[in-house]
């Protein structure tokens, strides 16, 4: 702390300043906006061009740099004020302490320290030319009779929220980016900014771990990836212990003296909450409502209000988590320290507990896109418990909810089009429970189901028929032939040997499970019009178009009856008859049809859902079919390129828009375009599909057929 000394003779004079500060940090870093909100809020215009003098509070979780951005300010603004003062508030003592040299500094006595604060608060409130800083204020009650009259400028620093109600709240966040870089190549100048970048990514732009990092990096010469693997491995042996140059006790020790007061002031069961948080993601928690007090609301589920109003609440102001739009979210490094502090003999049963409150969300159907929003906010969570589950200790416990959720998660991947990322969780679910469960247990088979569901929708046709191939003789043997998951999983089977080239083979497995469910369950049954459903797509490959056709009507008229216009198979059924009503000429009811379907899809799912695409991608074979063969090469090249960079070049649904996009191409007589995307498709199928693929062949007779040049 810099002082000047108070004048020999008498009291100071206003005409001498007195500024008290700590140190300047001399590798200060950006925060060039956050500065001049504050000097903005210090310092705004009144009514009349009278000035108003501003109080600001700088509100966030300890390490985020609240300190050093207000002792930047103070220095920066230091000659503006006759009277800065630095005052540490952790402590209503170190307050008063802080006070009262304050008050000896400007030449005032008292008999009582109560009595010189007044004399001081006296002093301040005759003059406009001072600055007050209250750096880590904690405790706001005990500080109602410490703060300074009106007249002057007080910022504040805190991880409470309720001190944003002193003043002007400033919420500090973490650094941008390129602040972290050029932090960590200040303190590490041999780091490059690729790996400053790498290493900014990890610990999540948080200052204070940016400047302990930088300087451990700079004295170790760890290599980056080695560091990457010692912050994820041992978290607190990578530099977050150590004392900043401006002596700050580090974030562990932040961390660890958080939780151990959370204990204190909220309890055993708020630090233990806590701890199940910290096995979740570092991303939004969802917090519901107690059931018992009136209609749920979505999130998991603390217990009684004032128990989990109390947790929320001292988790909040002590810096530990956020709060915003009724969710909770840890910085990820918080989220790491807190998992490194509990003895890894313990960790099973906090992960246990934390796929317990998972599951007590209630999510919606994950068919319907208007559940999908909910599921995309728990899915970084189900991820984060599936992947850190394999490195547990011993046997685990077992969360039936938990695995329930989990299936529900993959369905929605499913269904929203997010396949690649399904995939990921079916693999590590089915072989997480095979080994936990056994490989005949109903949810591991069903996970597997999932899997082969995705695996489908990728493209890969044959893993997903390998896989298919298992569930179904595993559920024919464990279930029986005419149990509705046997019989699921029969049509999904079909589907791989129909996209493979092996119709027949489709044909048979699914017209033996539309009997079934037609003599179980009754012709408009939603499962037996699902079967009926896979048979006029069979159908349809065989070249049985008129009674692919009479299939697909029936089912779309009983589907809008049974599920309704909109209803995700309604519009399956309505897509796959407009297919047979172009191919069998009935051009103008087929493109009506098409275009009420993408309307649907576009506005349900999107402009980019595969479904959306397959729309547009049959929608343009109409249109060429009908002679429209400008409007059918736009809206072909559109699909094939949106279909690339979702897919990529050799997804078999890319593939299709490609021929067809050629097809048009050599409609419009562009014969040397056309016959170089025809050869590429054809080589590609060659590779993705087999020289004898039904698609393969086609393509080959599509390229034989492009005119050669005169």
């Amino acid at each position: 702390m810099h002082l000047a000394p108070p004048p020999p003779n008498g009291p100071v004079t206003r005409s001498r300043p007195i500024h008290a500060l700590p140190s300047r940090n001399q590798a200060f870093t950006g925060r060039t906006a956050l500065l001049e909100r504050v000097s903005t809020n210090m310092r705004r215009a009144g009514e009349g061009g009278a000035e108003e003098h501003g109080w600001v509070s700088l509100i966030g979780m300890g390490g985020i740099g609240k300190t050093q951005l207000a002792l930047e300010y103070a220095h920066r603004h230091a000659d503006d004020y006759g009277l800065v003062w630095w005052v540490g508030a952790d402590q209503p003592a170190a307050v008063m302490a802080s006070l009262t040299a304050l008050a000896s500094q400007l030449g005032l006595t008292a008999v009582q320290p109560s009595l010189l604060i007044r004399a001081l608060w006296v002093e301040l409130a005759a003059r406009r030319d001072w600055l007050l800083v209250y750096d880590n204020l904690d405790d706001l009650g005990a500080m109602n009779d410490l703060l300074p009259p009106d007249g002057g400028r007080l910022l504040i620093t805190g991880r409470d929220p309720r001190i944003g109600r002193i003043g002007t709240r400033i919420d500090i966040t973490e650094f941008e980016r390129d602040e972290s870089i050029t932090l960590l190549s200040r303190r590490c100048p041999s780091l490059s900014p690729e790996d400053a970048d790498r290493v900014a990514a990890a610990v999540g732009d948080l200052p204070l771990s940016v400047e302990q990092v930088g300087c451990f990096l700079d004295e170790t010469g760890l290599e980056t990836a080695d560091y990457l693997t010692l912050l994820k491995s041992q978290p607190t042996a990578s530099g977050l212990d150590d004392r900043t140059v401006s002596a700050h006790p580090g974030l562990v020790s932040v961390v660890v003296t958080s939780r151990d007061r959370l204990v204190t002031t909220a309890g055993p069961a708020a630090a233990a909450l806590l701890d199940r948080l910290a096995f979740l993601a570092p991303e939004p928690i969802p917090l519901g409502s107690d059931p018992t007090v009136g209609p749920p609301r979505f999130g998991v589920q603390l217990g009684d209000t004032a128990t989990a109003a109390l947790a929320v609440r001292k988790i909040v102001t002590l810096g530990l988590a956020r709060h915003a739009d009724n969710a909770l979210q840890m910085h990820r490094l918080v989220h790491t320290l807190l998992r490194a502090r509990l003895p890894l003999a313990e960790h099973g049963v906090i992960h246990h507990a934390a796929e317990e409150l998972l599951a007590t969300i209630t999510l919606g159907d994950p068919d319907t896109p208007e559940s999908w929003p909910e599921y995309g906010l728990i899915v970084p969570h189900v991820r984060e418990l599936l992947s850190s589950a394999a490195a547990l200790p011993g046997i685990q416990l077992d969360a039936e909810a938990f695995r329930a959720l989990v299936l529900k998660v993959q369905r929605y991947l499913y269904f929203s089009g997010q396949s690649r990322s399904a995939v990921d969780i079916c693999r590590i679910t089915r072989d997480s429970w095979t080994a936990r469960l056994g490989p005949d247990h109903p949810d591991t088979l069903h996970s597997g189901y999932n899997l082969a569901s995705n695996l489908f929708e990728l493209g890969e046709y044959a893993q997903a028929r390998d896989v298919d191939q298992e569930v179904w003789d595993r559920r024919r043997r464990v279930l029986g032939r005419d149990h509705q998951d046997t019989i699921r999983s029969a049509h999904q089977l079909a589907a791989d040997l129909c996209d493979l080239g092996d119709f027949a083979g489709a044909r048979a497995l699914d017209e033996e499970g539309w009997r079934h469910r037609r003599r179980l369950l009754g012709e408009s049954h939603p499962d037996t019009l699902q079967s009926a459903h896979y048979l006029g797509s069979d159908l349809y490959e065989l070249g049985e178009r008129e009674r692919a056709r009479d299939i697909n009507a029936d089912v779309w008229k009983r589907r809008r009856q049974v599920l309704g216009e909109d209803h995700p198979d309604t519009l399956h059924s309505a897509h796959h008859l407009a297919s047979d009503l172009c191919d069998l000429g009935e051009l103008e009811r087929a493109l009506e049809l098409q275009r009420w379907v993408l309307g649907q899809r576009r506005h349900r799912l999107g402009q980019d859902h595969p479904d959306t695409l397959r729309t547009e991608h049959f929608l343009a074979i109409t249109l060429h079919r009908m002679g429209e063969h400008p409007q059918a090469r736009a809206l072909n090249e559109d699909v094939w390129n949106r279909r690339r960079r979702l897919h990529g070049d050799d997804h078999p649904d890319t593939l299709r828009s490609a021929y067809s996009f050629a097809d048009d191409l050599c409609a419009l007589e562009d014969y040397t375009r056309a016959r170089e995307l025809h050869r590429d498709t054809w080589m590609r199928r060659c590779h993705v599909l087999g020289e004898n693929h039904p698609d393969t062949q086609r393509s080959a007779r599509a390229l034989a057929a492009v005119p050669l040049p005169p």
